[in-house]
C-alpha cells in the first residue's frame, strides 16, 4: 500500500471538520486534537501537546458527555464511504483486535477478552483500500483510503442462567461481521467493492447476509482470492 501525506492541519480538516458533537467548541477541539496526534503519530496525549493548558483540554474533551466513540469517528467514516463511492476497485478489510489493559487500574469496568481472563476491548475495524494495480505475481497495490466502519465492543460473559429468549436477543460478536457493508449500501456503477476478511468471519448468517444484498463470492485476478474470505459486487 502506498501512503500519501498531506499536512496534519488539512488532514485533520478534512477528516473531523464536520464533526457533530453538539457544540462547536466541540467541534473545534476535536479538530485541534487530530491535528496534533497526526503530527505526533507514535506519541501520547502528553508528547503531542506540550503545553500544558491544551492537554488538559485534550483530556477534559474526552471526559465530555457529549463526546463519544460513534460521534468522534462519524465524518471520517462518511468520508470514506463518499470515497469509496468513486470509479474504481476498492478492498474492504475486516478483522479484530484486542486492546489489553489487564494491568490497568480500572480493568473491571472494562470487557471480558481473550480467553476470558483479560481485561479490555474488542476493537472491530473495516479498512478500505484503493486497489491502484496489479505487480507481476498478480498482487494488488493501492492507496488506504481510510476507515470505512469500526466497532468497540466492551464484552461481558454470559449470565450463569438465561432463559433462550434472553440468549437469542444478547448481543453476539458475530453481529459486528460486514455491519458496516449493509450500513453503507451497495455501491453505484463504476465502483466495485471486494470485501476480505479472516477464518473467524466464516458462518452461515454473514454469507446469508451478503448474498440477499447482491455480494457474490470473488473470482478476479491476483492471489487475493487465497485469502479465506473474499466477496464482492
Amino acid at each position: 500500500m502506498s501512503t500519501m501525506l498531506i499536512p496534519p492541519a488539512q488532514w485533520a480538516q478534512n477528516e473531523f471538520g464536520f464533526a457533530q458533537l453538539g457544540d462547536q467548541r466541540r467541534n473545534k477541539r476535536l479538530v485541534n486534537i487530530a491535528e496534533h496526534l497526526a503530527a505526533s503519530p507514535g506519541g501520547t496525549l502528553p508528547q503531542a501537546f506540550a503545553d500544558w493548558a491544551e492537554l488538559k483540554a485534550a483530556y477534559r474533551f474526552f471526559g465530555q458527555q457529549g463526546v463519544n466513540f460513534e460521534g468522534v469517528l462519524a465524518p471520517h467514516v462518511a468520508r470514506t464511504r463518499q470515497a469509496c463511492r468513486q470509479p474504481g476497485e476498492y478492498l474492504l478489510i475486516e478483522d479484530t483486535t484486542l486492546l489489553d489493559y489487564s494491568r490497568h487500574e480500572a480493568r473491571a469496568e472494562l470487557g471480558v477478552i481473550g480467553n476470558g481472563g483479560g481485561r479490555g476491548f474488542e476493537l472491530h475495524s473495516a479498512l478500505a483500500a484503493r486497489i491502484e494495480g496489479w505487480t507481476l505475481e498478480q498482487r494488488p497495490e493501492g492507496t488506504v483510503v481510510g476507515l470505512f466502519g469500526q466497532h468497540c465492543r466492551t464484552p461481558r460473559p454470559a449470565p450463569a442462567q438465561e432463559t433462550r429468549g434472553e440468549q437469542l436477543s444478547r448481543p453476539r460478536k458475530s453481529q459486528v461481521w460486514a455491519a458496516a457493508l449493509k450500513a453503507a449500501g451497495r455501491p453505484p456503477a463504476g465502483s466495485r467493492w471486494i470485501y476480505v476478511a479472516d477464518r473467524e468471519s466464516d458462518f452461515t448468517s454473514r454469507f446469508r447476509r451478503a448474498s440477499s444484498t447482491g455480494w457474490r463470492r470473488w473470482s478476479g485476478p491476483g492471489k487475493i482470492i487465497g485469502w479465506p474470505m473474499a466477496w464482492g459486487t
